[in-house]
Parts: C-alpha cells; structure tokens; sequence
C-alpha cells in the first residue's frame, strides 16, 4: 500500500512539475512574441527625422520592432522630457541636452552614444549668385532664416557662421527665426527669406528642394555637432529600445547615416 501512494505521490509530483514547466514555457515563448511585436517611441530632432525614417525601416526588418517617431526642435523635445512624456529613446542634434537629461537622472549613461556629426550649409534662391557666401552680402538679402539659437543647434552654428564674419550684428533686423531647422528651409523654398542656414542632410531628403545655390559651410566656422542620444529611464528595462541603442551602433546603420550626409564620430 506504501508503494501505490508513493507512486500516485510521484505521478502527482510529475503532473505538477510539467504543469510549472509547460506554465513556464508558455510565459516565455509569450515574452518572446512581446518582444518582437513590441514597439518604441522615439523623440528626434527634426533635422535627423527623414534619416530616422530609413534607419526604422531596416531596424523593424532585422528585429520586428516597431519604430514611433516624434521631431521636434532639440530644445522643445528636451523640455517636453522634463515634463514626462512617455518617450523610449532621445535622439538630439547636440550634446548639451542629453547630458543634461543624465545629469538629472532621466537618461542612462551607458549606451549613451554620439551617433552623427552634423553639418550646416546655407541655401539660397538668389539667382545669378557667383559664391553663395556673398549673398550674405548683399543687398538683394531681405530676410535670412536660421533655426532658433536657443532651441536648435544648428540655428547656433548659425549665429556663430555670422558671428565669425562680423556680421551678426549687421543682419540681425534681417534675420527670421524658424522654430526647427525644417520650418527653416520652408522659408527659403517658398521664397520667404532670400537665404537660409540648415543642415546639409536636408540635400538628401530625397525630394525636390528649390535653391539657386548652396554654400557648405567649413567645419572650423561653427563648433562641431555632435548629435547624441540616450535611453531615456522609463525604457532602461525595455529590450526593443535597448536593441535600438545596439542597433544605432551598427555597420548599417552608419551606413544609412553617412549616405544622409552626416559623418560618423
């Protein structure tokens, strides 16, 4: 009798641990699908966001993530962090406002990456013009667009382009003031400003831009824009936005970055 009650104790027991395990199993091939159907939202600065588009394309391919992306200017986005919006990943056009976002405890530091290096040009519809530097010069220029200094750094690459030819000062009645560097170059292709600085992976948007001429600006006017981005604390244990982090990292995805027009730090 001892022997048929061990056995029925063991055939429980047995029932019991195949349960747990098919239990355990289930929980995790369900985790797994998560992980593939999951989905990240991610904050970018305007003048990176058609870049972004490509880069989300390939990402979803190699790892079924969904990519949600919301642009902004760098300043705003970086405000609207503060004020808890529910973003994964931030990618900025500096450095200044991801270290910030660190420094006070919103972001990780690991995986923290610099992930392109900006370049401004100035684009303008003045015809006839021999060297686009000297539209900035002359008396046809009535309205020169920047992106806010105070909110996008490629609008203070701007101002410091000006600064360092004396003529901040001088144009400062002509200047207007696009919130992002997309609101930017609308003043220029709809003819509203005669001139306007922006970023030079706004040539490879892959649509037609009206410009009688460019001027790529050399890189020692203007201090280096070294985008970042960071994980965002909300997202430190979400495996889709830290496959994201990896993934920016990537042969490809420098590949994809560099083919826009940006550098590679």
């Amino acid at each position: 009798m001892r022997v048929f009650f061990c056995g029925l104790y063991l055939l429980g027991f047995e029932y019991l641990m195949k349960k747990r395990v098919a239990c355990y199993l289930s929980l995790f091939f369900l985790h797994i699908g998560n992980l593939y159907a999951d989905e990240i939202n991610i904050a970018v600065a305007s003048n990176f966001t058609y870049t972004l588009r490509s880069l989300a394309a390939d990402f979803k391919v190699n790892t079924g993530h969904e990519v949600r992306i919301s642009n902004a200017s760098s300043g705003k986005l970086f405000a609207q962090i503060q004020h808890g919006a529910p973003y994964d990943i931030f990618l900025s056009a500096d450095e200044k406002r991801p270290d910030l976002l660190i420094k006070e405890h919103k972001a990780s530091v690991e995986g923290a990456y610099v992930y392109a290096l900006g370049k401004l040009i100035m684009l303008s519809n003045i015809q006839d013009a021999d060297n686009c530097r000297n539209v900035l010069f002359s008396k046809q220029l009535n309205r020169l667009a920047i992106a806010n200094p105070k909110i996008a750094p490629y609008g203070m690459a701007a101002r410091q382009v000006l600064e360092k030819l004396d003529l901040w000062q001088q144009l400062q009645s002509r200047v207007v003031m696009g919130e992002n560097i997309t609101q930017t170059l609308q003043f220029v292709s709809t003819k509203n400003a005669e001139a306007g600085f922006v970023a030079k992976s706004i040539l490879n948007m892959g649509k037609a831009i009206d410009y009688a001429c460019v001027w790529e600006i050399p890189g020692d006017m203007y201090t280096p824009i070294k985008q970042k981005m960071v994980l965002l604390n909300a997202a430190k244990d979400k495996p889709a936005a830290q496959a994201f982090m990896l993934y920016m990292q990537s042969v490809e995805a420098k590949r994809i970055i560099r083919s826009a027009g940006y550098d590679i730090q």
